[in-house]
């Protein structure tokens, strides 16, 4: 008999974007291998529900249309009725939903089947300063409910350790990181040409970013003369009044030029003509940019706190003990050197990154080898 997997993707069909844990999760759904099976479910008012499989396809094929989709879905959904002896329930995303966590430690406590999650971060607890006042307290049903949870994978050695020592504090059972893939956007590899004078930069224009600093940094370099470009892709969140003032104050910057949403074709377009990712970001639960555009072939500059980039081999990369203007600014003086420009290309081509195919077989590798308790 082939082997399921029940996959929570609650918050994904209520919610249905395509940037974020939604996309980690569609890149998990598109990837999926053989044989085992996905069966869609979500947390309804009393328990979970099974959502038709066409679900599935229809979230990895187009985001769906929110008029009336979710609606249409709870209307489909039947009770799950899963053997408790062969349940296996995965939940790849964050939540705040109070009936979802008691759904998740009733299952549990009832001590049957497996139940594994994977783990993205915990900033709202522990950088609560990049948040609204309140947002720790109000997530805390998750991690109450994750207290609980037998079966966890991580997306970076950083998460694994903020779990372990600073979540479960020695008490937890800490499970396997596995990487996020490097190969979502489909760019072909890039070739190095003097002529390439464009920084780019993407993610939210928030303060954890770290994208006032940016701005600063180039300010002062077209203050100096410098031809370089700098492109910014990112919507823009509450409290980025340091950003905004930024964005107003070069917004007659002909090298500046900013784009508060971009599908993956016009990302694409960016990147082709990138001479370096800038990603200034210091907290970050994986940091998928920076290792999407070196596994173009493109180098980075980025703060060495970046969990992704922490676990690769150098290369490719400036990598910054401290991210502010100054070292934004030499950095990119640096780069604009064709020679050092070039050899840093030759090592970014070199390093081997993670795809979403690896990722999707060892997520689901690590789902079917979960312990299923009696029932």
């Amino acid at each position: 008999m082939t082997a399921t997997v029940h996959l929570d993707v609650t918050e994904l069909v209520r919610t249905p974007i395509r940037t974020g844990i939604q996309r980690v999760e569609r890149e998990l759904i598109r990837h999926w291998p053989g044989p085992s099976q996905l069966v869609p479910v979500m947390a309804g008012p009393t328990g979970f529900l099974t959502l038709p499989r066409d679900v599935l396809s229809r979230l990895v094929e187009g985001t769906p249309s929110p008029l009336g989709w979710f609606h249409r879905l709870v209307a489909m959904a039947r009770p799950l009725r899963a053997d408790p002896a062969r349940l296996r329930l995965l939940n790849p995303e964050l939540f705040s939903d109070a009936v979802r966590a008691r759904l998740y430690t009733d299952l549990i406590g009832a001590g049957v089947g497996a139940v594994g999650w994977i783990i993205y971060d915990f900033f709202p607890w522990l950088c609560p300063k990049y948040f609204q006042p309140g947002s720790a307290r109000h997530n805390m049903h998750y991690l109450q409910a994750l207290r609980a949870v037998p079966h966890v994978a991580h997306i970076s050695e950083q998460t694994r350790h903020d779990y372990e020592d600073r979540i479960m504090r020695g008490r937890g059972r800490p499970g396997p990181v596995i990487s996020l893939g490097a190969d979502g956007l489909g760019l072909a590899q890039q070739q190095f040409s003097p002529q390439r004078n464009r920084y780019v930069s993407f993610g939210t224009l928030e303060p954890r970013k770290n994208v006032a600093c940016l701005l600063e940094a180039f300010a002062q370099l077209w203050a100096e003369g410098c031809t370089a470009e700098l492109v910014l892709v990112g919507k823009l969140r509450e409290g980025t009044e340091a950003e905004v003032m930024w964005l107003n104050r070069l917004r007659t910057e002909p090298r500046l030029r900013y784009f508060g949403h971009a599908d993956d074709a016009t990302l694409r377009e960016v990147l082709a003509g990138a001479r370096a990712m800038v990603f200034a970001s210091e907290a970050e639960g994986f940091g998928l940019p920076p290792l999407e555009a070196l596994n173009a072939g493109i180098p980075v500059i980025v703060s060495a706190r970046v969990p992704s980039i922490a676990m690769l081999a150098p290369g490719g990369q400036i990598r910054l003990p401290k991210v502010d203007a100054a070292a934004v600014v030499a950095a990119v003086r640096s780069l604009q050197d064709d020679a050092t420009a070039a050899l840093l290309w030759r090592e970014a081509a070199a390093l081997p990154t993670h795809s979403w195919q690896q990722f999707a077989n060892e997520v689901a590798d690590w789902s079917l080898a979960m312990p299923i308790s009696p029932a």
